[in-house]
């Protein structure tokens, strides 16, 4: 009897502590569903944090270009948006849309915020420097379930993500998306490029070079392949990589105003190894040098039909602070204007000139219509001829998607010189050199990157 007294105590001693360790038990469980779920939602709102930041980024530089990004410096609290209208606002309230797409806003238990601003991001360490910046802030409290008999009602849940514009390590870019020998080297020319060369051709031989010629750069990234029979540097180039789109598409074509300022200009001053003074304005028929210099004052100069042209070792082109903007008006009755004519500088003439370093067109050297096509010089490509000696300089950006490029004359362009054409060739040889110093956020093409 007191057998069976002493067993039902122990029964009853092994319930009350079964009974008293299931409430730790019940809480460590439940503190690992709420961590698990936390977990979860931390990852959802890091997900919208980075959504956030890449798409406000790619607004803003979708629909700006500039070397100077103090006017796009702010922040904003996400509130709920109502719609993916084009015209809901600037790109912080486009981050916003996005975050609000992964799930998150400021309502409720939630709050998100956009900031924005320029140079070295705050938050994102390692990043030495920045043209710009944006940081998206994603935090909600949680409401805890079982481990809350714990006392632990809530727990707060916080993503930060940070996106920038960064300087380009490319300054050549040839855009023909399907071509052989987009960048074509004949015989023995040599190009060294202290910044980077992208070919988007997907062709088997987008990067051609026949006889003895040498290509050095600090990277040759190509889409499809190529042939070389001659020196490269780095060897071997990278090849398979991704197509892009033109890397100046955000850039605005100026306004061209109606009427001529010039027509059918000629440098041809008297007596030998003069100057024409020339000012900014609309040249209908374009600017033809031929004996003399041409010595262009800073501004904006629109060549509407005829181009820019030099005729031999006699013209002479100088200018700082110079921007062309080569195009045409097809309305017009006289050939001379309503034919696009490309940049002709040959071989023996000699040509110096700089882009500004600040306004609207920091940096844009020559900036060519972008309505052109590859059939709108006689059926064919428009072919641009850059010459001007072994003293010839073109700092700043050559912009031209449609054409082909000709290079040659013995060029060393010493400060920065950043192309973008549709094909190119090389003939003689010229150096390229990447010292941005002159403008205030490195090269004008910039790429945006994840950076926390």
């Amino acid at each position: 009897m007191r057998k069976k007294h002493l067993l039902n105590r122990l029964r009853g001693q092994a319930l009350i502590m079964t009974t008293l360790a299931l409430i730790p038990m019940f809480g460590i469980i439940g503190l690992a569903v709420d961590l698990g779920w936390m977990e979860f939602t931390k990852k959802s709102a890091q997900t919208a944090a980075d959504a956030a930041v890449m798409a406000a980024l790619l607004k803003f530089q979708s629909t700006s270009y500039s070397t100077d990004f103090t006017c796009g410096v702010g922040g904003v609290v996400c509130q709920a948006p109502t719609s993916c209208s084009p015209a809901m606002g600037n790109h912080l309230d486009s981050g916003c849309l996005y975050a609000q797409l992964n799930g998150f806003t400021s309502s409720g238990n939630q709050y998100v915020t956009m900031q924005s601003g320029v140079g070295v991001p705050p938050t994102a360490t390692g990043v030495q420097s920045s043209a710009y910046w944006v940081t998206a802030r994603v935090n909600q409290s949680v409401p805890q379930l079982f481990s809350a008999v714990l006392g632990n009602a809530n727990g707060l849940v916080s993503a930060r993500a940070t996106a920038a514009l960064n300087p380009a390590r490319d300054c050549i870019y040839v855009m023909d998306p399907a071509g052989s020998d987009a960048i074509h080297m004949n015989g023995t020319p040599s190009l060294t490029s202290s910044c980077g060369v992208y070919i988007n051709s997907n062709n088997p031989t987008a990067l051609l070079g026949v006889g003895t010629p040498i290509l050095t750069a600090s990277e040759i990234d190509i889409v499809g392949n190529y042939s070389f029979a001659g020196t490269l540097n780095p060897n071997p180039p990278s090849t398979g990589i991704a197509q892009m789109g033109d890397p100046l598409a955000n850039l605005p074509a100026p306004s061209v105003p109606a009427g001529c300022d010039h027509t059918n200009y000629v440098v041809n001053p008297p007596g030998p190894g003069g100057t024409d003074t020339l000012s900014p304005g609309v040249y209908c028929g374009g600017i033809s040098v031929k004996n003399g210099t041409a010595a262009f004052t800073p501004g904006l100069y629109i060549m509407k039909g005829g181009g820019l042209s030099t005729q031999d070792t006699n013209s002479h082109i100088t200018g700082t602070g110079v921007t062309i903007y080569n195009t045409y008006d097809p309305t017009s009755s006289d050939p001379h204007i309503n034919t696009y004519s490309p940049i002709n500088i040959v071989a023996g003439s000699t040509s110096t000139l700089s882009a500004p370093t600040s306004g609207t067109y920091a940096g844009v050297l020559i900036f060519e219509d972008r309505s052109i096509t590859t059939t709108s010089c006689g059926g064919s490509i428009c072919t641009d001829n850059f010459g001007g000696g072994a003293a010839g300089a073109y700092t700043g950006i050559i912009y031209g998607p449609k054409s082909l490029m000709n290079f040659y004359g013995n060029s060393s362009l010493t400060t920065y010189t950043v192309i973008v054409a549709y094909r190119m060739a090389m003939n003689g040889t010229t150096a390229i050199n990447n010292d941005y110093s002159s403008l205030p956020t490195g090269n004008p093409i910039k790429v945006t990157a994840l950076v926390e």
